[in-house]
């Protein structure tokens, strides 16, 4: 690795982020820092396809600086990003490292046969995700999920299910939600903080406006 600033890999969820959305916030500022971002938009996010997805995330981590003197890369997933990183890292053919660190924030849980009545179709083929540590393990690192206690789309118990079996560790951000706007999840310091290495885990709350 050089000393140059992370590359940054940001995987959205179902329904792709609304302006307001944190990870748009997230990508507009480090831009601003002069960090290279990648930012893929997933075919289809209101009826998303697990193939598809990922096809393009593949498709995504092909343009990646690779090699010994490529910037560390760095990934923050949020949802179903999330656990699309989770297939990624199974059905990968090769087993070196691809990113140093990777954020799972706040993967939802959902049972096949009765998903969120929100949910959008597609999600279902999503999950269960696989359980393969030994996968993500090899794919980084160091990979973190961050979860909290009154999420609608998975209680804290059902994201430390996916912590254990993946054998990473969990951090809870308590009273947050989804930790998307609706929960008052747009700007996000800490997350940017994080991905410029001027900020450590365990994640902390967005200032109260």
């Amino acid at each position: 690795m050089n000393d140059a600033p992370d590359t940054i890999l940001i995987l959205h969820g179902w329904g792709g982020n609304k302006p307001a959305h944190w990870q748009e916030h997230l990508a507009q500022s480090l831009q601003t820092e002069g960090v290279t971002v990648h930012y893929p938009k997933m075919p289809d996010p209101a009826a998303p396809n697990l193939d598809a997805w990922l096809t393009r995330l593949n498709e995504e981590m092909a343009t990646l600086p690779q090699g010994e003197n490529a910037p560390p890369l760095t990934v923050v997933c949020h949802s179903l990003g999330a656990i699309t990183w989770m297939h990624y890292a199974a059905g990968r053919a090769t087993r070196p490292a691809v990113a140093d660190r990777v954020l799972l924030v706040a993967p939802p849980y959902v049972m096949p046969g009765i998903p969120p009545t929100d949910a959008p179709p597609g999600v279902e083929g999503f999950f269960p995700p696989p359980m393969d540590a030994e996968a993500i393990a090899c794919a980084a690192r160091e990979t973190h999920i961050i979860a909290t206690n009154d999420d609608d789309y998975a209680t804290f118990e059902q994201s430390k299910t996916y912590a254990d079996r993946l054998q990473i560790p969990i951090h809870l951000l308590k009273n947050a939600g989804h930790i998307s706007p609706y929960w008052g999840y747009g700007e996000w310091p800490w997350v940017r903080d994080w991905c410029l290495r001027r900020a450590d885990l365990p994640p902390q709350p967005r200032p109260e406006l």
